[in-house]
């Protein structure tokens, strides 16, 4: 888990690093594309057995899903560019946070006191880290909302769809989905790559893909209430790409904020310990 946390803001620095220069489509591309060549060369690679994997219980469910992700992944890229990455992932820490209220009307579930607390305490945390201030100003916070809320559905949506098919057959029509939207946009919206950037295009796709199976090992190896929290050191790698890469530093509020949505999360995870559908949401 804490290998899949260094995986995704890698991911997503590198996105910062090169959206000033590329559309968001064609990152997008790169991103699912390169995913998709990884999962397609481990099926290859299995013979008859992986390519039993192509076939879904539920394919227009996961669809959905993929397209979900790619929702949530698009809002990040567009976010990464207007704000700082630490930000970006203290708003999208929200998710599980609003997966709980969403699953009330579309699940049918019940939320305990833990859950209310804890809801309370991770938005409470995010006035914190962020300021009610610049909430209320900065528009460029709807961004990594947006990205929060669709990856909730996405989680949302693997909960219910997910839970029929292999855990390697969500992960290829979730890439799947991305790489065919992203690259029908790419005609609209092609910039030619520098030869320095091609390697960097590559590893946005590498560290997506390890970063899902890396993810995906860690619930199968462990219980999900006690690896899940050390996604949040997601907040540690996006900090120091901050400092190191982008030059900066975030305030004492915005460690105070994180302290208290990761409180919040990792309450969620405990009070599901006992959920037997929670390992689904990789």
């Amino acid at each position: 888990m804490l290998l899949a946390a260094f995986f995704f803001v890698g991911m997503d620095t590198i996105a910062k690093l090169l959206g000033p220069d590329y559309p968001v489509p064609q990152l997008l591309w790169a991103r699912f594309g390169v995913h998709m060549l990884v999962i397609l060369a481990f099926v290859a690679a299995t013979g008859r057995k992986g390519r039993r994997l192509l076939t879904s219980v539920a394919p227009f469910g996961q669809i959905l899903r993929g397209l979900l992700l790619l929702g949530s992944t698009s809002f990040a890229y567009l976010a990464v560019q207007e704000l700082p990455l630490v930000q970006v992932y203290i708003i999208n820490f929200t998710s599980p946070l609003i997966v709980t209220l969403l699953a009330i009307p579309l699940l049918g579930e019940r939320i305990g006191g833990r859950r209310v607390l804890a809801i309370c305490m991770g938005f409470t945390g995010v006035l914190v880290a962020l300021g009610p201030h610049n909430i209320t100003t900065d528009h460029a916070l709807l961004l990594p909302a947006c990205m929060a809320l669709c990856f909730a559905m996405y989680q949302i949506a693997t909960r219910h769809y997910g839970r029929d098919d292999p855990v390697l057959t969500s992960l290829f029509y979730t890439a799947t989905a991305g790489a065919i939207v992203s690259t029908l946009l790419l005609p609209f919206f092609w910039t030619p790559i520098a030869a320095e950037d091609a390697w960097l295009f590559v590893l946005i796709g590498l560290f997506g893909a390890a970063g899902h199976i890396s993810l995906i090992m860690a619930m199968r190896l462990a219980e999900a209430s006690l690896v899940s929290p050390f996604l949040y050191s997601q907040l540690v790698w996006a900090s120091l790409a901050g400092i190191l890469i982008f030059g900066y530093y975030p305030a004492k509020n915005a460690f105070y904020g994180a302290a208290l949505l990761v409180l919040a999360g990792i309450l969620i995870v405990w009070s599901e310990r006992r959920r037997p559908d929670l390992k689904t949401l990789s």
